[in-house]
């Protein structure tokens, strides 16, 4: 479906954002060990799975206060049943 602007131009229209739900489970250099999770917006179309990964892959970086972690598992789904 597309609108029309106030121009007389087609303007484009952005899906809604789904809600999906990802895990992570990292691991770091010194040993440290842990299982994250949690929402996130993915827009369809705009986002991918790789882009999805390194946002959740920073945030958990920030939360940890490091970058030096390898990441042993990692799923995200659409929240729905």
């Amino acid at each position: 479906m597309t609108t029309t602007s106030v121009s007389g131009q087609p303007a484009a229209v952005r899906p809604e954002p789904v809600v999906h739900h990802w895990i992570m489970t990292v691991q770091t250099a010194d040993g440290r060990q842990g299982t994250y999770d949690g929402p996130i917006d993915v827009v369809p179309g705009v986002h991918t799975h790789t882009s999805t990964y390194d946002v959740v892959r920073k945030f958990l970086a920030e939360q940890m206060g490091t970058e030096r972690f390898t990441v042993l598992f990692f799923a995200i789904a659409p929240d729905q049943l």
